[in-house]
């Protein structure tokens, strides 16, 4: 048994008033609770609120809350801010949603709570909050079995069916039908899936926003109609139907309409399905027939990159092609475009794509005639292929492809919709290559397809580094080569390493750090994409790695040997003319960014822009650790004056003095600036109140010893303020005027 709450049910933006007394004008919210008292939360629109209040009223509030959210879109998640027992200490709160386009989870939430929008930020809370992306799959809370599905939406949206004890509840909204039909007959594949992710459930909550008449007008926004919630129903053996996500526009009086007209599609169908329309405040109580059927293979805990990934598409529209190529660039994949399906046939060789898109109609034939020649040919029966078809004529197109073909979108499309439709076929082909003994550590292991010799020779030509080479010396570069995929966050090279090997990125992208010695720091260096390479100067410069290259994303690199390499190199002027221009480019870009974070020439120290720069790092760590950080603000006393009367020669010793003194008196991992002509920062991490007055102590005494040491003709004095944060903020401007404030207050204290 579960019980279910309805506390937000409507759609796209509350609407509160007289008009949505009855059904309720908050947006999405229910509450689920299984029979051990387990609390799930289905989404955090603005009926979370409420929720909030009501657990803190409830003497059996539970500590531990689950929060599993749709999608990230602003009417699913802008009742979060409002959640009270997010602001508890002691409260573990555990958030679920699928990531987003280009952002997690965790930047979605606390974007809104930006100072520009509320008061207090996401990571002031006092709760401890754990968040968790999803792909489709399964996972369990508890004894809770939770199975996921993508949704056919603008933004990457999950179901969620929710199982416990024999009693099954499904969650669905947002979701747009894969095929417009009439007739309760779902002939698309994903009509079908989203038919069997709901089979059997003893309780569907699903969204139906639109009436027919006005879906018309709404095609791509990804909301489904009553009648389709009704049938989708009906087809899966449900046995009750909660039509929710009501429109804005509705009023009591349209939803209860619009619920007397799908309990009659239900009865002219001839089911027993029971359809009642969500009303805030509606409690059920969900009994299951102690069945519990599973319909997700795979877990969904584990993230699949899509970055990288290989698009064919197949279509001589361009309109089409510039369409496709804005969206799907966002994600990182690489797309190649060819006009006709023989071109498709030749270009698949040497792109092995991850997913097909093809026109239904070719100028060379229709698709059918080729989407079976294309698996055949490289040697996947199982290649996803998205077939582009004629709206009008779209239903005779999809019975003619039905056998072969993956997945279907009616034209005009939705870029929005057909993005979020590729990303979920990627991540599910990706799910179904994965080993099932794949380590967690992953060091890099062979391609998905392996390649011919012939084929690593086209990629290599259409890389300027080297085009100018003859098939021999490709040969030659390629004798040993060895292709390897290397997943989000890892270390493909590290700092200090020998450098035996260069590498080439087929697909995905890397980030060039540097270590700062004796320090924490990470010096930036660059990050480099498709057709680009690095490690080549380990192997120029015979000496270990100077930096380490992290993958960003999924990134396939062609590892080559360095005998391979050099002797390529020797053998080609042109070749390494190219590679001289490619240096050139790196070193030119790296002084203009060394020129921008160049330590003070007077001090060494850090300046104000890099300052700025180094503080966003470390604290981001320390606001993961939820640890404390201390910033010190120091001012050389009368430094003009002692410029006027002794020189500027002894104000500089005096500002070196200073620096010095304060390396001495901090730590390697303390962040030393000089923020201003006279005015030096520095930054303590895991460090209080109390540590202030430590620190300035032994910064006064090094002062004192260091300036009769270097016989300097006055005794160097520094006012100095500081400021303490349990949870630094991103920016470091509140603590510098804190901590400025506190040493103006010091001063006025000092006035007789």
């Amino acid at each position: 048994m579960m019980h279910v709450r309805f506390w937000g049910t409507r759609g796209s933006i509350p609407t509160p008033g007289h008009r949505t007394a009855t059904y309720g004008g908050n947006t999405s919210c229910v509450e689920v609770r299984t029979a051990d008292g387990t609390l799930i939360i289905l989404d955090c629109g603005t009926g979370i609120r409420e929720l909030g209040l009501d657990l803190l009223r409830s003497r059996s509030s539970p500590h531990r809350i689950y929060l599993l959210i749709g999608h990230t879109h602003w009417d699913h998640i802008q009742g979060f801010p409002f959640f009270t027992p997010a602001f508890l200490p002691g409260m573990e709160l555990n958030i679920y949603a699928p990531s987003g386009f280009q952002r997690s989870l965790e930047d979605s939430l606390s974007g809104q709570m930006q100072y520009s929008y509320f008061p207090v930020k996401l990571h002031e809370l006092s709760s401890r909050i754990h968040f968790t992306e999803l792909e489709e799959g399964f996972f369990r809370i508890g004894e809770v079995l939770v199975e996921t599905q993508y949704l056919n939406h603008t933004a990457p949206t999950i179901s969620y069916r929710i199982s416990s004890e024999g009693t099954t509840v499904a969650y669905v909204t947002d979701h747009e039908p894969f095929w417009s039909t009439a007739d309760g007959l779902f002939q698309h594949p994903g009509d079908q899936r989203h038919v069997a992710f709901l089979r059997g459930a003893d309780l569907v909550i699903h969204d139906s926003q639109y009436t027919c008449d006005e879906y018309k007008t709404k095609l791509g926004w990804g909301h489904s109609t009553i009648d389709y919630a009704t049938d989708v129903a009906i087809a899966a053996g449900v046995r009750r139907l909660a039509l929710f996500h009501h429109d804005p526009t509705h009023d009591d009086a349209t939803i209860q309409k619009l619920e007397t007209e799908a309990r009659a599609r239900a009865f002219a169908a001839n089911s027993a399905l029971d359809v009642f329309a969500a009303a805030e405040g509606m409690q059920i109580e969900v009994i299951g027939n102690g069945a519990q059927t599973t319909v997700a293979d795979g877990s969904a805990l584990e993230h699949r990159s899509i970055a990288g990934s290989r698009i064919l598409i197949v279509s001589d529209r361009d309109q089409d092609i510039t369409a496709m190529d804005q969206v799907l660039q966002e994600d990182g994949l690489l797309m190649s475009p060819v006009p006709g399906g023989r071109a498709a046939l030749d270009r698949a060789r040497t792109l092995v794509p991850d997913l097909v898109i093809m026109n239904a109609t070719l100028p060379d034939g229709s698709a059918a005639d080729f989407i079976e020649q294309l698996r055949s040919r490289l040697s996947r029966p199982e290649l996803p292929i998205l077939l582009l078809t004629d709206g009008r004529a779209g239903a005779e197109e999809l019975r003619k492809t039905a056998i072969v073909a993956t997945d279907y979108l009616a034209t005009p499309f939705s870029p929005p919709m057909l993005r979020t439709r590729v990303r979920a076929w990627l991540v599910r082909t990706a799910a179904a290559n994965a080993p099932a003994d794949t380590p967690p550590e992953f060091s890099g292991v062979a391609a998905d397809v392996a390649r011919s010799r012939s084929d690593y020779s086209e990629i290599l030509r259409s890389i300027p580094l080297f085009r100018s080479l003859t098939q021999a010396q490709l040969d030659s570069l390629l004798a040993s080569s060895t292709e390897h995929v290397f997943p989000n966050g890892h270390v493909i090279v590290r700092q200090g390493e020998p450098g035996n090997a260069a590498y080439i990125i087929i697909s995905g992208r890397v980030r060039i750090m540097e270590a700062v010695p004796d320090s924490p720091i990470e010096m930036f260096l660059g990050e480099l994409g498709m057709g680009e390479v690095f490690g080549e100067l380990g192997i120029l410069r015979e000496r270990p790695r100077s930096a380490s290259v992290l993958a960003l994303e999924r990134t396939t690199c062609l590892r080559l040997s360095e005998d391979d390499f050099v002797k390529t190199l020797q053998g080609s002027m042109d070749m390494a003319t190219e590679l001289l221009r490619v240096l050139a480019g790196r070193l030119y870009d790296a002084d203009r960014m060394l020129a921008r974070h160049a330590p003070d020439p007077l001090t060494g120290l850090p300046g104000r822009r890099a300052f700025h720069e180094l503080y966003r790092r470390l604290t981001a760590s320390a606001r993961r650790r939820k640890a404390s950080v201390l910033l010190l603000a120091l001012d050389v006393t009368h430094l003009k004056d002692i410029n006027d009367r002794f020189g500027y020669n002894v104000g500089d010793d005096v500002l070196r003095t200073v620096a010095d003194a304060l390396i001495d008196s901090s730590r390697t991992t303390d962040l030393v600036a000089r923020y201003g002509s006279d005015e030096f920062a520095v930054l303590l991490l895991e460090a209080g109140a109390n540590d202030a007055t430590t620190v300035l102590a032994r910064v006064q005494q090094k002062l004192q010893t260091m300036a009769a040491g270097r016989g300097l003709p006055l005794n160097v004095e520094c006012s100095f303020g500081f400021a303490v944060s349990q949870n630094p903020p991103e920016t470091a401007d509140e603590l510098l005027r804190a901590a400025d404030q506190d040493m103006q207050a010091k001063k006025y204290r000092q006035v007789p």
